[in-house]
């Protein structure tokens, strides 16, 4: 089954002349975000900026032919992205400026993105998802209780000055909570800003805490928001998420469907399943419930007292945290009564509603009958 890389070799060579951007395009431009280009792509304008192909080549230069990992969740093919794209006709030449990254303990925030001018008189914006380091899940939880976190508001900041370093249309995108941060920002951009987006791609992007289906910048952008879902879904059902979704057909099983590399292609089209898996709809119906259980206050306990247990042993990544197991788990033992008892009692109610889910379930499969 083919994915990102094979699109690249099948269609690398056709310039946006001879085949328009497509949805495609649109996730390979939202996961450039992800890559480490500080130094290499942080001019102000397209101008200032670097071609993909000149980005890439300092990019091995600085790293090496095989570049260290990303972390433990981040699929390790991103390199290989990066340099297929480079190497190809279709986005070699595209410019890439404006690189920022921000990583702030302080403000719990981890946000970067990316300016690329792509070469058909449009500007793309792409946003960067979670990475592995631990601030970037906190504040991915922080999302749970807080109607805004500093990302999204970055994330804001940032689309309206890429807005003026060039003319023309706008397309905004990501992965994950890059989706969830691309939507966000075009939602609340200024209306004579919203007026020059094409489109929005949301990749399996996370909801936000409250429905924006009604509000006037979601309704001002309509069709121009797509959001794909992979058919096991977790990430992007998440909080209030829109019902206006597109459904990807996956390589991987349950949960890694989330890998964007697991995604299926035909040509210039993701494949399409016609509904979200039964099994991931089970997982969804299991935390709203919880999430219904628990106010915002129980909420922000939790993160809190999450948060404290990856850490009790100065961890930073998740990688830290996977390179020695035994140390965090004995770590543990070394928590407050009162983290403990936080993470158990919350932890009840998410076991709670999974079992009255799946015997709720049974129950409609027996009257079925």
């Amino acid at each position: 089954m083919a994915n990102i890389l094979d699109y690249i070799d099948w269609r690398g060579d056709i310039t946006f002349k001879q085949s328009p951007f497509c949805e495609v395009d649109g996730l390979i431009l939202g996961l450039l975000s992800y890559m480490e280009l500080s130094g290499i792509a942080e001019g102000e304008k397209a101008k200032d900026g670097i071609t993909l192909s000149q980005a890439a080549k300092k990019y091995f230069k600085k790293f090496g032919d095989v570049p260290p990992s990303m972390g433990i969740l981040i699929p390790k093919e991103f390199p290989t992205l990066f340099k297929k794209a480079a190497e190809s006709q279709r986005y070699g030449d595209m410019r890439l400026f404006g690189y920022k990254s921000v990583l702030s303990t302080e403000s719990e925030t981890q946000f970067a993105a990316l300016c690329i001018s792509v070469g058909d008189g449009s500007l793309y914006v792409s946003y960067r998802g979670t990475d592995d380091t631990l601030i970037g899940w906190k504040e991915n939880f922080n999302m749970s209780f807080m109607e805004s976190v500093e990302a999204q508001r970055l994330a804001l900041d940032y689309l309206v000055e890429a807005s003026r370093t060039q003319r023309g249309k706008i397309r905004v995108g990501g992965h994950s909570k890059g989706g969830n941060l691309s939507v966000y920002a075009a939602i609340n951009a200024p209306k004579r800003l919203r007026a020059r987006i094409l489109d929005v791609y949301n990749n399996d992007g996370p909801g936000f805490i409250n429905s924006i289906e009604n509000t006037d910048g979601y309704v001002s952008l309509g069709e121009r928001i797509h959001t794909n879902l992979p058919h096991y879904c977790v990430v992007g059902l998440l909080l209030e998420h829109t019902k206006d979704y597109k459904v990807v057909k996956c390589s991987a099983d349950g949960i890694w469907q989330h890998d964007p590399f697991s995604w299926q292609i035909m040509r210039d089209a993701f494949v399409r399943e016609k509904s979200l898996s039964k099994e991931c709809l089970k997982v969804e119906k299991s935390i709203d419930a919880w999430l219904r259980d628990i106010d915002n206050t129980k909420r922000s306990e939790f993160v809190e007292a999450m948060h404290k247990v990856f850490t009790a042993n100065s961890a930073q990544t998740l990688t830290d945290i996977a390179a020695d197991k035994f140390e965090f788990i004995r770590s543990l033992s070394k928590l407050d009564t009162s983290v403990r008892d936080t993470i158990i009692s919350t932890g009840k109610i998410l076991v709670r509603e999974g079992w009255n889910t799946a015997r709720s379930k049974k129950k409609g499969e027996v009257d079925a009958k």
